[in-house]
């Protein structure tokens, strides 16, 4: 255990997530216990490098700082230490976690700052008025101020809250003694010397008590040690006349020595010191007088010497059985119930109560009669706060038991009977609400159990029966609609297994007999169309497996025949067969073949007992297919063109190490690493234009670790998994990779904080998360000051906020506590920004929002959260930008682009998020200039007029890079523009017939840079926007078509964020102020 008398703390706070291992699974207690552990073998620069891992949205944060407190101190790092306690303490962390008022209060009583070190233990002791440690550490500093009286008050504090606390009854007892109390001195060092033996200070304390007391300990001061009680007078007569000491005086000890003698004097008295209510008296008589009773006084002479054990080597050896006799059957058995039986405070009354112990520390305070627990008990936090309020009948739990979090929160009641559970158990989330109602008979769940969500609607319900589910078990959403519904009977699942979405249509259906899949399988979009299906029978697949695309196309079949699996079938996006793979009758892989997006076989896996044995490679380059030996041999897989668009080596028919993926025009798209055929290591995906779009760590083929997300080339995301799920903290980054939000992921869920931030770095939004639920959020405004704060817990019905003094307006419908029905937002004359629905927290239906000038600027249809339909994208004048057509959230049909004259600019096809078919380009008249054509995301040729204006014919793409240029019939030049790797690169201009230039702008790798300029028909300019990589950035500004300025707006990291002016016939109007995106000011 690790004491903080004379210890500091921490180093400076930091925001850094930064962990180079991308391997290393984010668990806090994993990290943690490994820095105590560092600690303990003293290398504690390494835990320090461990506690810094843990970062400070983490909810064990200021834990990881207590302890790097300690590793701080053993360094002797005092300038580090006294920076970051300050920071703590001015940014109001220490009231989160009180114990480092302890070790700031100390650090300050170190370094002889002592009005310091009572301010900060003065604050504390609001926190932690029960904590032993805290109170002795406070009681140093008065020992150094040489204010003892406040000293000895706190010291008797410490000993009543915590009767183990050694050091204090040292340090009580030596203060006796300089003050002449001799006999409170003698009965405090006894106990010290009986709690610890070998103590850093049992030597002093055998000390202090062999010298002689006739002639020692005679200054005499004022200080109060007890208000009341506490007669010492007769042993102390005794003792200063030193009877003890003479030879007549018979003692119970083989060694005789003063010591020994003073104490039994002390001792003895016990038995027939008439009891009053001092402080010393009624803590320390009890267990002397019980030990001279019952003879148990001889093994303690020898007990409290063993740190003389060195020199008493000889006597102490020939007593040691003895001592352990005494060890046994009174240090160990008797002594506690006697030494630590107090009276204190218990629930409102005094009562006479036992202190009990765990790791050192006070857990349970209650009464005990006849040796067993009985009645009301405290049940505390190492910080001596309350978490608990426990029941005991004949020393087994009984009755109604209630538990606290350490803030205080009610968090669990459950009730007992004979040390059984049995009636009601209710668990609480941290915002009050109830968790779990539970009901229990004889220690086993009996009846209805029913959950709810943390706002304050029920989430399921079942029956159980002797501890077993039996009946429906019924789920709902927090909107009240049916979520889930499955039926159990003795436990196990039996029936139609059905789940639903937010609307009531059915998403999935199974079947079930006596726990086993058995009979039809049906899984559905949001829509109702088909995403998988098959039969089972008793647990098997019966015939076949489907999977469809959002498309309703076929991604994935499987084909069985009695139970086992015959084939499996892959399809491209579009529908068309990409891989086959065929089955022995041990199911076992045999062959497995690999298409193109036109049909051509252009590899064959051959296996053998389910291991790879040989590769034959077909191409439209050879006449003849070419087989490899692949059981330990570097492998490729070319396209039908002969593009190698696989790598990778294979070990005894195993994939290993490293392999890479590539895309058609030969960059690459993927690494991976294998051991065995199973993915562990790092894996990247990699974008067209070369740039890491992720790069994630996975083991035994589940992500574990850091993964992070890019895009356009910077680091956006970062999250930890482990297998597969969400745990620990992420954030997200603005592209110009300032921080725009952090959270904390548990079991998938977002828990604890959520942190929204402005552009220019102040919090603008902090939620509460529960399970993934918001249940509570404080909007701040730019200065980061506090605007709006909403609790949601058992809200329904329309609520108003006003944000930005006054500048904004949101009206929304909650149905318990989620956001269910009509979302508006406005500004201050009444301009809608926002217009929207919800169905249980998802957008559903149409949504719009609304820009500077009052114009639309998007609206889209929504499924469920996802859009789904016609979308469509306005410029800042209000003009269609374009208009896109989605299924699911996946973009499916044509997406259109459009000139501010209404005609389109361009417009293509999309299969489930790929290009595939014409990609078409035109003028602002309508013409067609240019067409090219995309299978499977991929260019694979153009048809364009060329210089010479030939009759119109295909231009293949090679290898996805072309330089592109378009003709009029009268030889101006129509359209330029590049394709590097599939991306569009360099210059993009569209001239209309007279070679007058229509549409700019720049590309470079892929991402828009630069000036993009449309113009009128009359050659004025129409807009001009800057962007920096792909995001608007810089000053935005739309003309008139005589050439006025009609709107100037300021962009930072693709949001509003500045100065949005907008004029009528050239002349400023009035004045809009953003930040990210929010409309803070409005001037006229």
């Amino acid at each position: 255990m690790k004491h903080f008398f004379l210890i500091v703390l921490i180093s400076v706070i930091s925001k850094s997530y930064s962990q180079n291992d991308f391997s290393d699974v984010y668990n806090n207690d994993s990290i943690i216990k490994k820095g105590v552990n560092l600690y303990d073998l003293e290398k504690f620069d390494q835990a320090i490098i461990e506690y810094n891992k843990i970062t400070p949205n983490d909810p064990k944060y200021l834990t990881a700082q207590y302890e790097k407190a300690l590793c701080l101190n053993a360094l002797n790092k005092k300038d580090e230490l006294k920076l970051f306690l300050e920071n703590l303490y001015l940014t109001k962390q220490m009231q989160k976690s009180p114990e480092l008022y302890t070790l700031y209060g100390v650090f300050l009583s170190d370094n002889k700052e002592y009005e310091s070190s009572e301010k900060i233990f003065n604050e504390g002791k609001q926190y932690l008025s029960n904590s032993a440690s805290f109170l002795y550490n406070f009681a140093i500093l008065y020992i150094r101020k040489q204010e003892n009286q406040k000293c000895i008050d706190l010291l008797k504090q410490v000993i009543t809250i915590n009767p183990n606390y050694a050091s204090a009854h040292y340090l009580l007892g030596l203060i006796a003694f300089e003050n002449g109390k001799i006999t409170e001195g003698t009965l405090a060092l006894m106990s010290y010397l009986i709690l610890a033996p070998n103590g850093k200070f049992a030597e002093k304390a055998v000390l202090q008590l062999n010298a002689k007391y006739g002639e020692n300990y005679l200054t005499k001061n004022n200080f109060v040690f007890s208000k009341t009680g506490d007669n010492f007078e007769e042993i102390e007569t005794i003792l200063r006349n030193q009877l003890p000491l003479n030879k007549a005086y018979k003692i119970k000890s083989e060694i005789d020595d003063v010591i020994i003698r003073q104490v039994q004097a002390v001792s003895e008295y016990t038995l027939e010191h008439k009891m009053g209510d001092g402080f010393f008296e009624t803590s320390y008589i009890p267990w002397i007088k019980e030990m001279v009773a019952k003879n148990y006084f001889e093994g303690f002479t020898y007990y409290m010497l063993l740190s003389y054990k060195d020199k008493l080597e000889k006597e102490l050896n020939k007593q040691k059985k003895k001592i352990t006799y005494f060890e046994e059957n009174f240090y160990n058995k008797d002594f506690w119930y006697f030494f630590a039986k107090r009276k204190k405070d218990l629930f409102g009354k005094e009562e006479e109560v036992i202190t009990f112990l765990k790791d050192n520390e006070p857990y349970l305070v209650g009464k005990v009669i006849d040796g067993k627990y009985e009645g009301k008990y405290k049940y505390l936090n190492k910080n001596g706060l309350l978490i608990g309020e426990l029941n005991f009948v004949n020393n087994e739990l009984d009755g109604l038991q209630k538990y606290y979090n350490n803030e205080g929160q009610l968090t669990e009641e459950k009730t007992f009977k004979n040390g059984k559970l049995n009636g009601t158990r209710t668990t609480y989330f941290q915002n009050g609400g109830v968790n779990i109602i539970e009901n229990y008979q004889n220690g086993l769940l009996e009846g209805i159990s029913t959950s709810f969500y943390p706002n304050g609607s029920k989430s399921c319900e079942v029956n159980f029966t002797n501890g077993e589910r039996n009946g429906k078990y019924v789920c709902l959403f927090e909107n009240g609609k049916l979520k889930s519904e499955i039926g159990y009977l003795n436990g196990k699942l039996n029936g139609a297994f059905k789940t639903f979405n937010e609307l009531g249509n059915l998403t999935a259906i199974e079947n079930y007999e006596n726990d086993i899949l058995d009979g039809e399988y049906l899984e559905y979009y949001n829509d109702k169309t088909i995403k998988s299906e098959a039969t089972y029978s008793k647990g098997k697949i019966k015939d076949f497996y489907k999977s469809y695309y959002a498309s309703s196309l076929l991604e994935k079949e499987l084909n069985y025949s009695d139970g086992k699996l015959k084939n499996l079938t892959n399809y491209y996006s579009n529908g068309k067969k990409s891989s086959q793979a065929f089955y022995d009758d041990k199911e076992q892989l045999e062959t497995y073949d690999y298409y193109d997006i036109e049909g051509n076989l252009y590899y064959i896996e051959k296996f053998k007992s389910g291991v790879i044995n040989s590769g034959i490679q077909y191409s439209l380059n050879t006449s003849k297919p070419i087989e490899t030996n692949l059981l330990n041999n570097k492998f490729d897989i070319n396209d039908y063109n002969g593009t190698t668009i696989v790598s990778g080596n294979y070990n005894n028919g195993k994939k290993n190490d490293l392999w890479l993926y590539y895309y058609p025009s030969g960059t690459k798209k993927l690494e991976e690493n294998y051991t065995n055929s199973v993915l562990n290591g790092i894996s990247k995906t990699i974008n067209k234009n070369g740039s890491v779009n992720s790069i994630k760590n996975l083991t035994n083929d589940k992500i574990n670790g850091k993964y992070e997300v890019y895009e356009n080339g910077k680091l956006t995301s970062t999250y930890y998994y482990t297998d597969d799920i969400k745990q620990g903290p992420y954030q997200n980054n603005h592209p110009d990779g300032s921080l725009h939000e952090e959270g904390y992921y548990i079991d998938g869920d977002l828990n604890y904080d959520y942190k929204l931030y402005w552009q220019n770095g102040n919090i603008y939004k902090h939620s509460v998360y529960i399970d993934g639920i918001t249940t509570n959020t404080k909007i701040h405004n730019e200065k980061g000051e506090l605007e709006n704060e909403f609790d949601y817990k058992n809200k329904t019905g329309i609520f108003t906020t006003n944000l930005f003094h006054g500048t904004i307006t949101r009206s929304f419908q909650l149905e318990n506590g989620i956001f269910n029905g009509t979302y508006t937002e406005k500004d201050k004359l009444g301009n809608t920004i926002v217009d929207a629905n919800y169905i249980n927290g998802l957008l559903h239906g149409n949504y719009k929002y609304y820009g500077p000038l009052g114009t639309i600027k998007y609206e889209s249809n929504y499924f469920l959260g996802y859009t789904n339909g016609i979308s469509k994208n306005y410029d800042l004048y209000g003009n269609l930008r374009s208009e896109y057509t989605s299924t699911h959230g996946v973009e499916n049909g044509k997406i259109t682009h459009y000139y501010h004259n209404k005609a389109k600019l361009s417009e293509y096809n999309k299969i489930n998020d790929s290009k595939e078919g014409d990609y078409s380009f035109y003028n602002q008249k309508g013409e067609l200039l240019l067409t090219i054509i995309y299978q499977n995301d991929s260019p694979v040729y153009y048809i364009a007029r060329n210089k010479n204006n030939d009759p119109l014919s295909k231009t293949i793409i090679n290898k996805e890079n072309a330089i592109i240029t378009a003709y009029y019939p009268n030889g101006k030049i129509a359209m330029q523009m590049n394709l590097v790797n599939g991306e569009t690169d360099g210059k993009f201009i569209i001239n209309n017939t007279e070679g007058k230039t229509e549409y700019q702008c720049n590309y470079s790798n892929s991402l828009m840079n630069g000036e993009r300029i449309e113009y009128y028909s009359n050659g004025n300019i129409y807009r001009k926007e800057h962007f920096l990589n792909d995001n608007y950035d810089g000053i935005q500004e739309f003309f008139e078509e005589n050439g006025q300025l009609k709107i100037s707006a300021e962009y930072k990291n693709d949001e509003l964020n500045g100065k949005t002016l907008i004029y009528t016939n050239g002349k400023l109007n009035s004045t809009k102020k953003y930040d990210s995106n929010e409309l803070l000011e409005i001037s006229i």
